[in-house]
């Protein structure tokens, strides 16, 4: 103990002598370190824990979905209903709407508050194995058409919104203004999201029956999710053979559902489909996150090279007190043990700085990421993150000190002796030092390859025009569901009564409202010409108020815009885009000719506006058509207000602080109405690239750091050489050799190096290529989109620029030092 206690002094004093070097190795080791362990805590926090539920392997996703997807829950409403009532492979099903949604919530005739919740069917609880904490679940009743409102409360709505009241079960609470009598409250640990309702990222605030009815609007549709329970006796793959033998069955019932058909794959229909619920929920993460996962290692690898150069360096450097130790008697064993103390005491105090930039990225990744990233258990623990990082950083370091301690001990054993000249490197050293430098030049050139293609498809997507004029826009949005709001006459009077007030605001310029906001969702339904029922196809319909075109900035084409007489008991009016005009009517003018929504009802067309982007940047236009909300009959209504919130539009001659006079104008409407999503038309345009940009930017953060240490590296090297070879330079300068060929000689060292390192790079990032199109396709940018990413040419071109660049200048500053070497200075270094 007392030995090591004295190496260990001994190490620091070394250490202490050496700040550019301790420096170096700690940042190196700290960052990455601490990346690799925060990537690897949410991976295997996400992929490999499991489920938090009992018996978590008997739950599957039950989806209706082409062959080649991927595992999801996706169902329709009566493909859903057709598994529950025909088979017993489970022993339970739960169904539940595709996403939470915003409802407004009151209590005890206070102000309202918009909180999420969540439609699922009776067995939803019973399913996944959960009970109340207080209470008792729903019903089969309560979750027929037209049953009871009840709703069941999640823990934290409970103590926020209620005070934690024991006696809450059995009283009511106001959910969009109708009256809903509580039964129950989960337990504190239901704070689960996507593993118990795929594709919901956020766990909801309240759950209410589903009440699953073919009346519903988007029964036909896939707007569902399901989950099961197997059978203790039955198999997964039993219940896959019990699904596959309903489909005929099924499709003899609803022949409708042959029309979706999967055009590139020979017209397939879809299919039952089972999967263990824990790949369903990852699906869509698991390939970001191991593709994250691996860039991020490629760092590390980097940051473990680097290392490793470096202490190569400082064993030669060392290697006349090695000589000197074994001449007074030490072993080899002595000296390993020697080595690795400075190794383990760099390995803690470099893991100690890991785990704090550990904990910052895991939180980082958490909460800035866009990626579905279920959050199973919360963050990871934190002892957890330290024991990645410190076990990586010991191994790490303990590899690449002993390592090259052992090899100066071997190999400098005949050179380095007690009083012998140090005249360079030896030949193996060389060999290795280069082989480190040519590794981290290659994989700099991948990782800064990648990045160029993430971070400038990003870019050009930032740059794509929405089609409308987002500056000095503003939007906020309300959410009009239930009874009050189920008719059209009510839900116009809400609108005028804001719209008039916004106006009155000092600064405001135009308002409008609309039911789905551009690069939001809006209402899918059926439509073409009224005389051409063959051209019918999927429109988006949005309704809006009159002045909704110039305030969003959007000029008209052609006719004229809604105005205030287009009322109900008028001509039904629309306005169409470009497009459906391009479409529908080629060559000539549109107005006057009438479509059809949905139903036989006709309406007459007045106008034609451009297109805009309707649900992202980088879509294929499709058909937009605009009508007046006064003119929609009450059960469409209720149907958009039920799927969509009620978006208003704002825009101003200069900024102007709109969020009280905002708030007044919602109140004086109605103050059972709470105000969400109050943000900018930028903030909305960005929100639709945010995958991108999120991968684009740890792109450039992982290729920074490995091109800094890339710097670090071959500067590193070349300054080794340049000191070992002084006296070398000083003969030949004695010599005659001139400073400008000194200059180039090491400059030509470096660009060796850099030159083959980049060959490497190069077949590497081409071998890679397909995880950047996997991750691009992650971030949004699929087939369609494709145009818009940075060619792999042009970023292989800016990577090498990029790498080639950065090596020439790490390499100067040492061959500008190696160029002004006195000769007979040289001479006495020995």
């Amino acid at each position: 103990m007392n030995a090591l206690l004295k190496d260990a002094r001994y190490a620091l004093r070394q250490l202490r002598r050496s700040p550019g070097f301790t420096l170096t190795a700690l940042l190196t080791l700290a960052l990455g370190l601490g990346a690799t362990a925060a990537v690897y805590s949410v991976v295997q926090s996400v992929l490999l824990e499991p489920l938090p539920y009992p018996d978590a392997d008997r739950l599957v996703g039950l989806a209706f979905t082409f062959p080649h997807e991927g595992p999801n829950a996706e169902q329709t409403g009566a493909a859903a209903e057709f598994v529950r009532d025909h088979t017993d492979a489970f022993a339970s099903v739960a169904v539940m709407d595709d996403g939470s949604a915003a409802v407004n919530l009151s209590v005890a005739g206070g102000r309202a508050e918009q909180v999420s919740s969540l439609h699922v069917s009776n067995g939803y609880f019973r399913t996944l194995g959960v009970m109340p904490a207080m209470g008792r679940t729903f019903s089969v009743d309560e979750d027929r058409p037209n049953g009871p409102r009840v709703a069941i409360l999640s823990h934290g709505l409970w103590q926020r919104a209620l005070n934690g009241d024991p006696n809450i079960v059995g009283r009511t609470v106001r959910i969009n203004q109708d009256t809903f009598t509580v039964v129950g409250i989960m337990p504190a640990s239901f704070i689960v999201s996507a593993e118990s309702a795929p594709g919901v990222m956020g766990t909801p605030d309240l759950w209410t029956p589903l009440q699953l009815s073919p009346k519903d609007p988007g029964y036909s549709g896939d707007n569902y999710q399901m989950i099961g329970r197997l059978r203790p006796d039955l198999s997964l793959a039993q219940a896959q053979q019990q699904l596959s033998a309903l489909q005929s069955a099924f499709y003899a019932q609803f022949p409708n559902y042959r029309n979706w058909t999967d055009e590139s794959a020979a017209k397939t229909l879809h299919e039952f489909r089972a999967w263990k619920l824990q790949d369903v929920v990852v699906a869509n993460a698991r390939r970001s996150l191991i593709a994250v996962l691996g860039a991020v290692v490629a760092v590390l690898l980097v940051a473990c090279l680097n290392l490793a150069g470096l202490m190569m360096a400082r064993s030669m450097r060392r290697a006349r007190e090695l000589s000197l130790r074994t001449a007074l008697g030490a072993t080899r064993t002595r000296l390993v043990r020697l080595i690795a103390v400075e190794g383990l005491l760099l390995a803690l105090a470099g893991g100690a700085l890991g785990i704090v930039v550990a904990r910052v990225t895991t939180g980082f990744l958490l909460k800035a990421s866009p990626l579905p990233i279920p959050r199973l258990h919360g963050e990871p623990a934190f002892w957890l993150l330290s024991a990645v990082v410190l076990v990586l950083a010991v191994l790490s370091a303990l590899v690449f000190a002993i390592l090259p301690g052992c090899f100066a001990l071997g190999s400098r054993s005949r050179e380095a002796r007690l009083n012998g000249p140090t005249l360079g490197e030896t030949i193996s050293h060389a060999r290795i030092s280069r082989m480190l430098v040519v590794a981290q030049v290659a994989m700099a050139v991948v990782l800064v390859s990648t990045a160029s293609i993430l971070l400038g498809t990003f870019l050009r997507l930032h740059a794509l025009p929405s089609g409308v004029e987002q500056k000095q826009l503003s939007v906020f949005q309300v959410t009009l569901k239930g009874d009050r709001y189920a008719s059209t006459q009510r839900t116009g009077q809400f609108v005028s009564t804001v719209l008039e007030e916004l106006r009155h605001i000092p600064g405001v310029d135009r308002v409008a409202a609309v039911n789905g906001l551009p690069l939001d969702r809006g209402l899918n339904q059926g439509g073409n010409p009224a005389d051409r029922r063959d051209l019918r196809q999927t429109v988006e319909f949005r309704a809006i108020t009159p002045g909704y075109f110039v305030t969003m900035g959007m000029h008209l084409i052609a006719g004229r815009d809604i105005t205030d007489a287009d009322r109900a008991g008028s001509d039904r009016v629309v306005v169409i885009g470009a497009s459906a005009a391009r479409k529908w009517w080629p060559g000539r003018s549109p107005i006057g000719e009438s479509v059809q929504l949905g139903g036989p009802v006709r309406w007459r067309i007045v106008g034609v506006v451009p297109d805009v982007q309707m649900h992202s940047l980088v879509e294929a236009q499709g058909i937009e058509i605009y009508g007046p909300m006064a003119q929609l009959s009450d059960e469409s209504t209720a149907v958009l207000n039920g799927w969509f919130p009620t978006t208003f539009a704002i825009r101003t001659a200069a900024h102007v602080n709109l969020a009280a006079s905002v708030q007044n104008a919602v109140e004086k409407a109605d103050p059972e109405i709470p105000i969400a999503r109050f943000t900018t038309m930028q903030d909305v345009i960005d929100s639709t690239i945010q995958a991108p940009r999120f991968f684009s930017m740890i792109s450039a953060g992982f290729s920074t750091f490995a091109l800094v240490l890339t710097i670090i590296g071959i500067f590193g090297l070349l300054s080794y050489q340049v000191t070992q070879r002084t006296r070398e330079i000083g003969v030949r300068m004695a010599l005659g050799a001139s400073r400008r060929w000194v200059l180039g000689s090491y400059l030509r060292r470096g660009m060796v190096l850099t030159i083959s390192g980049v060959a490497l790079g190069l077949i590497v990032s081409t071998l890679l290529r397909p995880i950047v199109q996997d991750l691009l396709a992650d971030a949004g940018i699929d087939t369609i989109a494709q145009k818009f990413v940075v060619n792999g040419v042009s970023a292989t071109a800016i990577a090498v620029c990029a790498v080639v660049a950065a090596t020439l200048a790490a390499s100067w500053l040492p061959a500008l030092r190696a160029a002004s070497i006195e000769p007979m200075q040289a001479l006495r270094t020995e």
